[in-house]
C-alpha cells in the first residue's frame, strides 16, 4: 500500500486502517489530499452505529481527520469537532450518531 492508498484506507475505515496508520506515521513524504465526502462520513457513523466501529476507534478517528495535513474536511469539520470530544455532544451514543446522519440529509 502507498502512502495516498494509506490516507484513503483510514478515512474510509479500511480492513487495512492498521496497517494505513503505519505507513502514514512512518512516512516522512506526504502526497496527495483526501477530500471527505458526506457519504463516506455517514458510512463510517452507520458502521459505528451498527457496532462494526466502536465509538472510541470513532474519536480517534475524527482527531486524526482534523489534525493531518491529508484531510479536507470541509462542511465537515464542525461535527468532526463534536465527535473528537465527545463531552461536547454529551457523548456518542447510537441515537446522536443517528440524528447526525439526518443531520447531513
Amino acid at each position: 500500500m502507498n502512502y495516498f492508498e494509506a490516507v484513503c484506507a483510514f478515512a474510509e475505515f479500511g480492513v487495512n486502517r492498521e496497517g494505513a496508520i503505519q505507513i502514514m506515521l512512518n512516512n516522512t513524504v506526504q502526497v496527495g489530499t483526501y477530500n471527505l465526502s458526506v457519504a463516506t462520513f455517514k458510512a463510517v457513523l452507520q458502521r459505528t452505529i451498527e457496532d462494526e466501529i466502536d465509538a472510541s476507534d470513532l474519536e480517534f478517528w475524527a482527531t486524526v481527520l482534523l489534525q493531518r495535513e491529508e484531510y479536507e474536511v470541509g462542511e465537515l469539520e464542525g461535527s468532526l469537532y463534536a465527535l473528537s470530544d465527545p463531552e461536547v455532544m454529551g457523548g456518542i451514543d447510537k441515537a446522536k450518531l443517528t440524528r447526525l446522519i439526518a443531520l447531513l440529509d
